[in-house]
Formats: C-alpha cells, sequence, structure tokens
C-alpha cells in the first residue's frame, strides 16, 4: 500500500513537471496574459477554445488546463479531430454497439465516456463535418451523449476543451462552421500567439528544449555558439515551437563536440532573408537523412536496443530501417 502511495506521488509529481504551467515558457506579454488567463479558467467547468496556428501549443496549453483543475487525477482524453475519416471519428468519440454497422462486433466505449469525470480535448475542431458539429453541439448542451446504433444516451460529467488553427468566425460567415455552436464554444477563449510575435521568448524556449533533446538522446552539456542564437532570433518559425523543437532537436544530432553552430541548424532561408515554408524544410531533412545521421553518428556508442529507445521505435523497426537505408550494423 505504501509502495503504490508513493507510486502516484511520483507520477503526479512527473506530470506536474511535465505537463505543470511552469512548461509555457514564456515573459512576452502576450503570454503572461495567457498564463493568468489559464489559472483563471481551469478550475470552472466552462468549454474552452483555444485557437491559434499549428505548433504554437495548443496541446499543451489543455494539458496544463486539466493539470490546474480539479479533475487533475481523473483522464485527459485527446482527439485529433482532422486525422480520422467522418465515420470512425463519430465511432471514436461517441462509442457505438454491436452491430450498428459492418465490423462493429461488439460495444465499444467512446473518448467521452472513456474521459468521464475529467477532462477531453478535441483538436482541429474546425474542420468537423457538418452532421458532426450537430452532434457536438447536442453534447455541449445537453451533456450526454448517444453511442451509434443506440436508442439510449448516457450522461457525461466531462470537461470540454477545442482547439483549432483557423479563423472559426470566418468559418461561419463562409458557411463551413454552425453559429450555433461557434457562440456555445465561445465560452472561453484562447488565442496563443505564433512565435514570430513573441520573438522575446526565443532564446528561453530554445535554452529549455535544448535541455530536454540532450537528455533525451543522452547528449549533455551541449551549449548554442553566438552565431547559432543569432539565427535562432533573427528566424520567423513559420512552424511555430514544434518547428523550433524539430530544429534543436536534428542539431543536437548533428552537432559536433558540444557546441551547436549555425550551419547545424540548417535553417532554409531564402536570398532576400524570408523563409521557405515548413514542407520545403522538412523535403530537405527528410525523416531518412535524419536518421541515417543519427545511427551513423551514436551506434559505435549505443547497442542496438539503446538505439532503438533513443529513437523511439521497436528494434525490429531499426532493423528494417538499417535493410531499407543500408545502413550497416556496428562491427
Amino acid at each position: 500500500q505504501q509502495t503504490l502511495l508513493c507510486d502516484n506521488r511520483r507520477l503526479r509529481q512527473q506530470l506536474d513537471l511535465t505537463y505543470g504551467l511552469k512548461n509555457l515558457i514564456g515573459h512576452d506579454r502576450q503570454m503572461l496574459k495567457i498564463f493568468e488567463l489559464i489559472e483563471s479558467v481551469a478550475d470552472s467547468t466552462v468549454t474552452v477554445l483555444i485557437q491559434g496556428d499549428s505548433g504554437t501549443g495548443k496541446s499543451l496549453a489543455a494539458r496544463v488546463i486539466h493539470r490546474l483543475s480539479a479533475r487533475r487525477e481523473k483522464p485527459f482524453v485527446e482527439v485529433a479531430s482532422g486525422a480520422l475519416p467522418e465515420s470512425l471519428l463519430e465511432s471514436e468519440l461517441f462509442g457505438h454497439v454491436r452491430g450498428a454497422f459492418t465490423g462493429a462486433v461488439a460495444n465499444k466505449l467512446g473518448k467521452f465516456q472513456a474521459a468521464q469525470g475529467g477532462t477531453i480535448f478535441l483538436d482541429e475542431i474546425g474542420t468537423a463535418s457538418p452532421a458532426l458539429q450537430i452532434k457536438l453541439l447536442h453534447v455541449l448542451q445537453e451533456k450526454r451523449v448517444e453511442p451509434i446504433g443506440s436508442n439510449k444516451t448516457d450522461h457525461i460529467d466531462v470537461r470540454i476543451i477545442l482547439a483549432t488553427n483557423l479563423d472559426l468566425e470566418a468559418e461561419v460567415k463562409a458557411g463551413r462552421f454552425r453559429e450555433d455552436l461557434y457562440h456555445q464554444l465561445r465560452e472561453f477563449e484562447l488565442q496563443v500567439p505564433p512565435l514570430r510575435d513573441r520573438s522575446g521568448d526565443i532564446s528561453k524556449l530554445a535554452d529549455a528544449i535544448l535541455i530536454k533533446m540532450s537528455h533525451r538522446i543522452h547528449r549533455h552539456s551541449i551549449t548554442f555558439s553566438a552565431e547559432a542564437c543569432e539565427e535562432l532570433a533573427t528566424y520567423a518559425w513559420p512552424g511555430n515551437v514544434r518547428e523550433l523543437e524539430n530544429v534543436i532537436e536534428r542539431a543536437v544530432i548533428l552537432c559536433r563536440k558540444h557546441c551547436i553552430k549555425a550551419e547545424d541548424l540548417a535553417l532554409n532561408r531564402v536570398d532576400n532573408g524570408q523563409e521557405k515554408s515548413l514542407s520545403d524544410l522538412e523535403q530537405r531533412f527528410s525523416l531518412d537523412q535524419y536518421f541515417v545521421s543519427f545511427v551513423k553518428k551514436f551506434q559505435s556508442d549505443f547497442n542496438e536496443t539503446e538505439l532503438a529507445k533513443m529513437l523511439g521505435i521497436s528494434r525490429k523497426n531499426l532493423w528494417e530501417k538499417r535493410q531499407r537505408l543500408e545502413i550497416p550494423a556496428r562491427k
């Protein structure tokens, strides 16, 4: 019993370290205002709509709200609404009963029911179909869900947080998003600013990310050169914090010795100083190139199990990638 209590305490501490308010780094005036709003809304039950460009940290903001709320010990369930086809998404959200459709061989609990007592976070809500919008409006108003194929509804006690990178007001005017649902979602709004509008926070974010990435791949005592700091500060970051994380992780892997140079960042600029699109950046430094550089650099220092763990893949996956990319195993 005592061991279980200690394990639970350690887990809570780890969650607080990962998703506590301190993890939303920023001294920009806009971010300080967001911190105040998060603390104000966290312990209420109102629906929260988080808006902002892709990669700005909307998911982290949602998790922080949950961790600061009285529901912190209950489930936090995240659903990427735009990543699933409509038919599958409805089943994921609301569940279904056996025989509801071809392949429904057993009853399935939906995400709303799985989040009972806790928080559900619906990302990319701006892509919801008209039919799904109607169902979501009903859930928000009635606090009940109806599994597909059932004629019964289940009461839910769930805090609902939603996010979108679309301008929902413009979507309403264009007829793609229901006006009544839009107003229902606007109980409490958070607008997360893009990284280009909070350039003063870039150095602090970069330092925090560097520590996290260095720890993840076991390369410690790494610093940024003065030129690298200048590169980071003057780049516009079209992919926001997510792009910053990807660039620094790659730089940690590719840098020589313990200092990240400007060339290690490999920021893809055009001649007039403006940035190419994020897709161009990702095309130039593909996942395959990333994998080859990583394995060749560290395979002499770590065994296959350690390499796979550092990459976040299985040993089988590591072996298959080696074969496909023709990377010889270490001798």
